[in-house]
């Protein structure tokens, strides 16, 4: 195909598709993912010390998996699953605020929640190598996490995101997401709960994604999940993860739901990882707390590409693969197993 400039399904944003600079996954640059070469990380097992007490921990008793709220435990125990616990260096800390927010004022206080999610015990276990139910587990916490923190009076909008590799930002290669909670709503959530203006009862994420599912962008759909290249792809091979059915944050979800999109995300990852053996990527959840016309959705950009001075002087992304192309290439790698 020849060189095409895109529009964003919603948004007032442009991306124009250059597929005569690179056509293969071959010709990406990726690297080595080692991160950090300290002799002690402080995210595994018998280390606790060296982090905050944690917020929460997740441990298997038996068959079943508890939550264990006794801190002075916290600090102790050494079975846990999955640990949360408070970014030691936090862009935004718990606080008192009790003024109204409003949307036209230029500073405000930097209060809010900073949280880190160690997701294993194991240090070299990553998301696209965990088991259904160690994937699950790690959702499950997301959904847990969101449902606590949007009680807190001063939140409006609670980011859950991973950063996987040192050129998507990540300070230490123990697999592990972040929560970041504030008392604002980004700009780009406003935008597009703004032009999401119903049709006989669907929205238009519903109508996108019944056309997606039929296009050459489609990557993957099990039971609750449908997820595509979309068409306006800001990054190389980068997917966007639907549930299905309407709902506007993981609190909605039903198990059955929070599985699926689980085991989505990690099979999807796994076949990146097919594709790149050494893979720098970013996901977040794209969701809200109040809003419910917004269509709950994962995102995943690989970091495999470099924006340069045109991006920064006109926000418009040159993105060197068409997503038709990029789809293909995941479908292949999801089917060869």
């Amino acid at each position: 195909m020849s060189n095409e400039i895109r529009k964003d399904y919603i948004l007032d944003k442009w991306v124009i598709i250059a597929t005569e600079r690179l056509k293969r996954p071959v010709d990406f640059k990726t690297e080595s993912q080692e991160i950090n070469k300290q002799v002690v990380c402080p995210f595994c097992p018998g280390n606790e010390h060296m982090t905050p007490p944690a917020k929460k921990l997740y441990v298997l008793s038996g068959n079943k998996i508890l939550i264990d709220h006794d801190k002075e435990g916290q600090k102790r125990r050494k079975d846990w699953l999955i640990r949360v616990i408070p970014n030691m260096y936090p862009a935004l800390k718990p606080g008192n605020y009790n003024s109204t927010i409003m949307d036209n004022e230029l500073k405000l206080p930097g209060i809010g929640e900073h949280e880190i999610i160690i997701e294993t015990p194991e240090h070299n276990k990553q998301i696209h190598q965990m088991s259904d139910k160690e994937v699950e587990l790690v959702f499950s916490v997301y959904r847990d996490r969101f449902s606590e923190l949007i009680k807190k009076k001063f939140v409006r909008y609670v980011s859950i995101f991973r950063n996987h590799g040192h050129s998507a930002g990540a300070s230490l290669s123990h697999p592990h997401s972040q929560i970041i909670a504030t008392p604002i709503i980004p700009p780009i959530i406003k935008e597009e709960v703004s032009h999401l203006n119903y049709s006989n009862g669907v929205c238009k994420y519903d109508y996108i994604i019944e056309q997606e599912k039929r296009s050459e962008r489609f990557v993957y759909e099990n039971d609750s999940i449908v997820a595509f290249c979309p068409f306006a792809s800001t990054s190389p091979f980068e997917v966007w993860i639907f549930v299905k059915q309407h709902k506007n944050n993981l609190s909605k979800l039903t198990n059955k739901e929070l599985k699926d999109l689980a085991i989505a995300t990690r099979e999807i990852l796994a076949a990146m990882f097919k594709l790149f053996s050494h893979l720098s990527y970013n996901y977040a959840l794209w969701q809200t707390i109040s809003e419910e016309k917004y269509h709950l959705n994962l995102r995943i950009f690989p970091r495999i590409s470099v924006r340069g001075g045109f991006e920064y002087n006109t926000d418009i992304i040159i993105n060197p693969i068409s997503p038709e192309n990029a789809a293909k290439h995941l479908r292949d790698a999801l089917t060869d197993k």
